[in-house]
Order: C-alpha cells, then structure tokens, then sequence
C-alpha cells in the first residue's frame, strides 16, 4: 500500500517535471520560508527525483514521488507547510 498523501503531496499534484510550476505553487500556498531560493527549491526537487528514479520499481509503488519531495523540502517549510506534511 502506497503511503497516503499529505496537503502538501496534493498540492504539488503531478507537477514534479515542471520546477517552474512547483516553485509557484509552493510560494503561492505560503508554505516554504520567505529566505529560501527558487534556486534551492529547484536543486531539492532535482535530489527527489534522482533518488526516486533510483528506486526499484516495487519501492516506487510505495513511495510517490510527491512524498518524496515533500521530505526532501521539510528544512525549507515554514510552520504552516510542517502542517501540510504532516497531514
């Protein structure tokens, strides 16, 4: 059974080959610290995917690419984005 998706997995939705995208709705949400760069962001996403991709494909069942991303971003929310993580 695939881990059951958080706020913040369901609103990075099916976007993870668009950075531009991910950025947009992470900022427009106000999710991740206001001192954080796109470029941060971008590279996080990057790191996610490699390690994704990287996966077996049974381990990938169980691990969305969105939940994914929404670990490797938890040193760049700010409190209400920890919210969305966790639910």
């Amino acid at each position: 059974m695939a881990i059951a998706l958080t706020e913040l997995g369901r609103l990075l939705g099916r976007d993870l080959d668009s950075d531009d995208s991910l950025v947009r709705k992470l900022r427009d949400a106000e999710v991740v610290r206001s001192d954080v760069s796109d470029d941060e962001l971008t590279a996080t996403f990057a790191r996610a995917r490699r390690e994704h991709a990287a996966l077996d494909d049974e381990d990938q069942l169980f691990n969305s690419p969105e939940e994914r991303v929404r670990v490797f971003l938890a040193p760049y929310l700010n409190a209400k984005g920890r919210g969305w993580a966790q639910t």
